[in-house]
């Protein structure tokens, strides 16, 4: 596929901005893989003699270069409309870069059987809990649910998808249609406020929906506390915090992860990249099925970038791409809601096939009734 000449323009002045200082460089998962600096990597861009839509699908879109770059280039935004650019121009080529995979995924979490709502009357609250994971635990969904009707009282619940894999590989259009599906639903219902557990959820719905107050469960947490049985239940145990490159910015969500840590008894190690200059898990912008061989070999490295064995997240998506590494991978909600690793039985999860976690995903939505 060619430049468009929109995109000539920007990639022209970006250039000339760099000094090639390689701040972006060093920490980008994939742009080393192309070339030696991100100037040389805009001169053969210009030059036409490199696959864009390789590099663009390439992108973990993590926005680490925009935020290291001191002149304030934003590489994400030229690799993102690359994409949109290819799926208006060239979308059965992008079929051929995981969007067939991404595709499937979203017929089906559309679909009436994996998209379920339950609205409870005279509550303006609803409880999101993302496709992934309800893809891994339904009995931690229902934990949540239990958790949130007890400190909320009566609460909403639904598994209806974001959409954010779509918008991801830059068919927009698409996008938009899905996500109204959400948001129909939120005006019905009159929700003023959505809790999720996926940080994709939050930041696609923060940024789509800016009537409704968006907030973490783990914010809700925070405040609200964990349960008495659970204070210092792992003491003497060490994690690692893997940070969500997708909420890079939100202080407080980082805070409340390790508040609630903290509480739990843990003692936190820090990966020397984290909260706002943490590094993508390998799994950002949909590479796990546009280039898998760039995204394994980032998951591998961003879980080898701490000495610690122990790895928690606070995504599950994140959580399933360090599961590519030896090392153990939990999500912050085993840690309170899951029994056999609240008990000390396991101390990491297990890397799931496919079917079974659409499997998971249907008795999810079966959990409340």
């Amino acid at each position: 596929m060619n430049l468009n000449e929109g995109l000539k323009d920007k990639i022209k002045v970006d250039k000339d901005k760099c000094v090639n200082c390689k701040l972006c460089f060093h920490d980008c998962p994939m742009m080393k893989e192309f070339e030696k600096s991100p100037k040389d990597l805009m001169n053969r861009i210009l030059d036409e003699d490199i696959n864009i839509r390789d590099i663009s699908y390439s992108c973990m879109l993590c926005d680490l270069c925009t935020s290291k770059c001191p002149k304030g280039i934003d590489l994400k935004s030229t690799f993102y409309e690359i994409r949109k650019d290819a799926i208006l121009n060239n979308k059965k080529e992008v079929k051929n870069n995981g969007y067939k995979v991404v595709r499937f995924h979203q017929i089906n979490s559309f679909s009436p059987i994996f998209s379920q709502s339950l609205k409870v009357n005279n509550n303006n609250t609803l409880f999101l809990p993302g496709c992934s994971l309800s893809s891994y635990s339904e009995n931690i969904v229902l934990k949540i649910y239990e958790y949130l009707k007890h400190n909320y009282g009566d609460i909403g619940m639904t598994f209806k998808c974001c959409g954010k894999p779509t918008l991801s590989m830059g068919d927009e259009y698409k996008f938009k249609k899905y996500y109204s599906n959400l948001e129909n639903y939120i005006k019905k219902e009159n929700i003023d406020e959505i809790i999720v557990a996926c940080p994709n959820c939050y930041n696609t719905i923060k940024k789509h929906s800016k009537n409704v107050n968006v907030r973490t469960i783990y914010e809700v947490i925070s405040e609200i506390g964990i349960s008495n049985d659970l204070i210092n239940n792992y003491k003497g145990m060490e994690f690692a915090i893997h940070d969500s490159c997708s909420i890079r910015n939100e202080k407080n969500i980082h805070e409340s992860v390790r508040n609630i840590l903290k509480e739990l008894g843990i003692t936190i190690i820090e990966f020397e990249k984290n909260k706002k200059d943490t590094v993508c898990c390998g799994a950002g912008g949909m590479v796990g099925v546009t280039n898998n061989i760039i995204a394994l070999k980032q998951m591998n490295n961003r879980a080898n970038e701490t000495k610690c064995e122990n790895i928690i997240c606070y995504c599950e998506s994140c959580c399933e791409s360090l599961l590519n590494s030896n090392k153990n991978i939990l999500h912050i909600l085993d840690l309170i809601f899951n029994e056999e690793v609240i008990n000390q039985k396991i101390v990491t999860q297990v890397k799931p096939k496919t079917i079974n976690k659409w499997i998971t995903r249907y008795k999810s939505t079966k959990v409340y009734k």
